[in-house]
């Protein structure tokens, strides 16, 4: 839980233009971390260093989106967690990843669908307690999928994350989340 902490501060200070978000800074950070879903890996290697299905969780620090057309571009923190236990309790198999990306969406509209991709470049980690190792590596990421808020503050989304591997172990897979903001 320390470490949580810890890594929100950095992300305040570093990021100091995700408080004039489109939406209220600290509704997203609590939305980020209240929100709960599952990261399903899809390869053999994630699967046999970390096991099946893993509670997910992903805060984003962006700032405020530019309007391109009829895309938003905005960038800044993200934090993006897989692990055997839900936040903010750790321990177990966990992957993380921790570092810079930029998103490309649409404008969010109540009970319509909105797709975005997401790329960044991240210290990325994985934990085995199966395989007995814990590495850090800097890694790239995209994620793609959508989102359908279908209400004030809930929306659900999917997507598809591609990471590069870290030592020797495949991370992709699917991710469901709801997400509180």
């Amino acid at each position: 839980m320390r470490r949580a902490f810890v890594l929100l501060a950095l992300g305040a200070l570093l990021c100091p233009g995700a408080a004039r978000a489109q939406d209220s800074g600290t509704r997203r950070l609590l939305g980020g971390l209240l929100g709960i879903g599952g990261h399903f890996l899809t390869s053999g290697s994630g699967q046999n260093a970390l096991g099946d299905v893993k509670f997910a969780s992903d805060t984003q620090l962006f700032v405020r989106p530019a309007h391109r057309g009829k895309l938003l571009i905005t960038g800044g923190l993200e934090f993006f967690n897989a692990s055997d236990h839900f936040l903010p309790f750790s321990g177990g198999n966990e992957f993380d990843l921790i570092g810079p990306s930029a998103l490309v969406t649409t404008p969010r509209v109540l009970g319509k669908v909105r797709p975005f991709v997401s790329v960044g470049l991240f210290a990325g980690r994985v934990r085995s307690e199966r395989l007995g190792f814990d590495r850090t590596d800097l890694t790239p990421s995209l994620a793609f999928g959508a989102e359908w808020p279908f209400a004030r503050y809930f929306t659900l989304s999917a997507s598809y994350r591609v990471s590069e591997e870290i030592h020797g172990v495949n991370t992709d897979g699917f991710t469901l989340l709801l997400r509180i903001f």
